[in-house]
């Protein structure tokens, strides 16, 4: 789905205004042609509606599309502003009015009051049902809010990929519920707790005497999942030959339990979940490419904790709610800052657990920095150190940072190099001859 839709038949500003849309992080469509609004509607999440378009009045086109059940929020565009424009506009049920020249933290700023508020995205605010770990208005969890979208209106297999606590098996919960599968079962499945020895009768079920210690018939996870989803956590840690076996299943879609000569057609959509970079696995033979291909056909990346900005504090409100309702216990403006400039390694799961322990330990309603039990995150450098760095050459300030950056990666993945890689966004081999040229070392 195209974020934003531009309605106007200026071209010159049409062509500038979606630019500086785009610049902000928005994919756009853009017309000149009134008759093709209402199709295009269909696409978007908001509207920027030019107010006087050429032989057409763009308050009637206004009332058109507000008056849909399910309607994008429309900004309405004018150089003729007047009281008259923006009462009439709002009337007819404009969500904003602006008057051109428009800079561009007007566009920026009332582009997320609109997605914030708009009520056309089944994500942006949360139902009543909704899992508390997708409450998030930041730009990554918008962009996985509507990829769950994407995902829900297909039956293709689904690859979610983030760090630990990131709340992956809540968005394949998403999937399901919002899937046409929602009415089916959902049967999760850790892929890491299973014994080698178990795993064909985990999946396929077995019959009783099949082997020591079947002491009863067993339909096995893929039976059960029979008209829903199957969630496979940790699907890195599957052995090999399981691997192989999965993958046959999933090509001819049947299955034949443990000592059984019957075969049975399986009905599963199923959703896996790693931590893992499954192209490195891939590339030391622990990982078949086959499968992978075959799981990610549709691949969804959590962001971690720390690149939500805000959300955090949204997530640690929403916990302090859930945990002590009525007890109005909110967190001091030194805690609040302490929560946004700490990395959270733990993610989501991490925040729920530091916000309960200190909502129980706190001395009255205020949830202050030491009763969090987080360490305070040190800035990079001091401003010394910041004067120190604007004192030298291009590179050798370029090489300082290198190494403040990489250092910093390495701590906060205890040694971890290709974790470390991961948060640093480059490959291995580049954060390895980064370390050799700063002499860093570690003891992995």
């Amino acid at each position: 789905m195209a974020d934003i839709l531009i309605v106007d038949d200026d071209n010159a500003f049409r062509y500038v205004f979606s630019k500086t849309v785009h610049s902000l992080g928005y994919s756009v469509l853009e017309t000149a042609d009134p008759n093709k609004v209402m199709e295009l509607a269909k696409e978007v999440s908001l509207i920027f509606l030019d107010l006087k378009l050429k032989e057409h009045d763009g308050l009637i086109l206004l009332e058109k599309l507000c008056s849909s059940s399910q309607h994008p929020p429309v900004v309405i565009l004018t150089a003729y502003s007047s009281s008259f424009n923006t009462i009439e506009a709002m009337k007819r049920g404009a969500f904003d009015h602006l008057s051109k020249p428009i800079k561009r933290q007007e566009i920026k700023e009332v582009i997320e009051r609109a997605l914030k508020r708009s009520s056309f995205s089944s994500f942006s605010i949360k139902q009543p049902d909704e899992p508390e770990e997708l409450i998030g208005e930041s730009l990554p969890m918008r962009r996985v809010q509507k990829t769950i979208g994407f995902a829900a209106a297909s039956d293709c297999p689904v690859l979610v990929v983030g760090e630990t606590g990131t709340g992956k098996e809540l968005v394949a919960k998403a999937i399901h519920r919002h899937s046409s599968r929602g009415v089916g079962p959902f049967i999760a499945v850790n892929c890491a707790a299973i014994p080698e020895t178990l795993f064909e009768s985990e999946f396929f079920g077995h019959l009783k005497g099949s082997f020591t210690g079947a002491l009863r018939d067993r339909k096995g996870k893929f039976l059960e999942a029979s008209g829903g989803t199957l969630f496979l956590d940790e699907i890195a840690e599957m052995p090999l030959a399981m691997q192989a076996k999965l993958l046959r299943v999933l090509s001819e879609k049947t299955i034949t339990p443990i000592g059984s000569e019957t075969t049975y057609p399986v009905d599963v959509r199923i959703v896996a979940a790693t931590n893992k970079n499954l192209l490195d696995l891939v590339s030391k033979g622990k990982f078949r490419e086959d499968l992978l291909y075959r799981i990610q056909v549709l691949q969804i990346e959590l962001p971690a904790l720390r690149e939500r900005g805000p959300d955090v504090l949204l997530l640690a409100n929403h916990f302090l709610e859930k945990h002590f309702p009525g007890s109005f216990k909110k967190l001091s403006a030194a805690a609040e800052k302490a929560v946004l400039e700490y990395s959270w390694p733990g993610n989501v799961r991490q925040l729920e657990n530091v916000i309960r322990r200190a909502g129980i330990i706190a001395r009255g309603q205020s949830i202050e920095v030491e009763d969090l039990g987080i360490p305070i995150e040190k800035e990079a450098f001091d401003v010394r150190e910041k004067e120190d760095l604007l004192q030298l050459d291009f590179f050798s300030a370029i090489a300082k940072l290198e190494k403040l950056l990489i250092e910093k990666a390495l701590e906060e993945s205890q040694g971890n190099r290709a974790e470390a890689a991961r948060r640093l966004k480059i490959h291995r081999s580049l954060l390895y001859l980064k370390m050799k040229e700063h002499r860093i070392e570690t003891l992995e």
